[in-house]
């Protein structure tokens, strides 16, 4: 697993990564806040809405226009709108305040334009790699961008309050810096594809999204890792509400000591600061464990802890069993992550990677919608019972793994029978 070993298309993506998602980090996780002290939480809870659909929607377009106009020209495209949206956001902030709800629509385009580049930045690194040295690069893409949010959102809860806009001119920066260095630097690797450059946008994308989602192998796939990234998103919406709801006083964080106490509020930090320093310290660690297990064993038995640990963090209200469950969850994550992300790159078309990419993403984005939902089925639903939705959902995850790996052997037993 040697860095420079690595096409140099990967080596510019993993150490643009870092640095832009450092400097986001910096930023996104407090933009609620930064728009609630605006408008209140009802419309900045509108506001949210809005800029997961602008995200959706940017990915949609990104992932085939890259397959057929290249990687490298919607990079270049969307970075630098992004990078003008935030030099425009700071400077007249600076200059004048504005209203919130031009601000919103700043952002509204920076976020799209985020999520347009999102495929391609995952095709490029499929485009660049190979099927041996995947799984190395994506545990070494996973390990940076743990690193770079845990700096990122020290560095935002340290400077974010007092010098926001300073902030969104410092992201313009960086994302200016990308952009040279990828014009510069990094290399189209794959021809744009001839098929079907259609210039109708919409006609062409429900053409190209129809496809992939009769694409059964692949969508199954898709759905099993959102019912898995439900869980931990679950974490800072309905199992955080719940946890502060529980433990309004302080109680020991260890059994048989009141030296440390903690209230609900602390223990969610807590534990999201557990899980950030477990997946920095031990991913290099644990992928050298287990680099001798397949895929599809990987998958399976890190999803189970993953699952498992979740499952009980959203029971417990003990914190020693919650900080062990975190622990399990922590480990399962990095050893079924980068096999996942392995796996889903040998499963998809070469000449329409963007696009897969791009429905493969919005997982991450759909995660955070159904969190959002258990907050309001807390409403009138008991905790044990969403702690049971968790379980079947966890479960059914599981189940679509190993229907998937069932068949795929099958398959495989049939092809050498026929070469034998």
């Amino acid at each position: 697993m040697n860095f420079f070993s690595f096409h140099r298309n990967i080596q510019l993506r993993l150490v643009l990564q870092f640095i832009t998602t450092f400097a986001s980090s910096a930023v996104i996780p407090f933009l609620a806040i930064f728009f609630s002290n605006q408008v209140g939480a009802f419309s900045t809870g509108l506001m949210y809405i809005g800029v997961i659909l602008s995200g959706i929607s940017g990915a949609l377009v990104g992932g085939k226009r890259s397959d057929q106009f290249g990687r490298k020209r919607i990079i270049l495209l969307s970075e630098s709108m992004i990078g003008l949206g935030y030099l425009i956001a700071g400077a007249l902030n600076l200059l004048f305040p504005l209203s919130a709800y031009v601000n919103f629509v700043l952002f509204i385009v920076i976020l799209f334009f985020t999520g347009m580049a999102g495929p391609a930045y995952g095709a490029i690194i499929i485009d660049s790699s190979t099927k041996e040295n995947r799984k190395a690069i994506y545990t070494i893409s996973y390990w940076l961008g743990n690193l770079a949010v845990a700096a990122g959102g020290i560095t935002g809860a340290i400077l974010f309050k007092t010098y926001p806009y300073e902030l969104f001119l410092g992201i313009a920066l960086v994302t200016f810096f990308t952009l040279v260095v990828t014009w510069l630097w990094l290399e189209d690797v794959r021809l744009p594809s001839a098929v079907n450059q259609d210039n109708n946008v919409s006609k062409s994308l429900q053409g190209s999204y129809k496809d992939i989602f009769l694409n059964r192998k692949f969508i199954l796939f898709t759905v099993a890792g959102l019912f898995l990234f439900t869980l931990e998103g679950s974490l800072t919406t309905y199992i955080g509400i719940k946890l502060v709801s529980d433990m309004k006083d302080p109680v020991a964080l260890l059994p048989f000591t009141s030296l440390f106490e903690v209230d609900g509020f602390q223990l969610i930090g807590l534990l999201k600061a557990e899980n950030t320093i477990l997946v920095v310290v031990l991913s290099l660690f644990i992928t050298s464990m287990f680099k001798r297990f397949k895929d599809r064993s990987l998958m399976l038995g890190g999803g189970f802890a993953y699952a498992l640990g979740f499952v009980v963090i959203s029971y417990s209200a003990s914190p020693i069993v919650l900080i062990t469950a975190m622990f399990i969850a922590s480990v399962g994550e990095l050893i079924h992550i980068p096999a996942k992300q392995a796996y889903v790159a040998s499963i998809i078309p070469d000449d329409a990677r963007g696009s897969y990419m791009a429905i493969y993403g919005l997982s991450f984005h759909l995660s955070g919608m159904i969190a959002a939902l258990f907050v309001m089925l807390s409403e009138i639903l008991s905790a044990n019972m969403i702690t049971l939705l968790f379980s079947l959902m966890g479960l059914t995850s599981l189940v679509i793994y190993h229907i998937l790996f069932r068949s795929e052997k099958s398959a495989e037993v049939k092809v050498v029978k026929t070469t034998a």
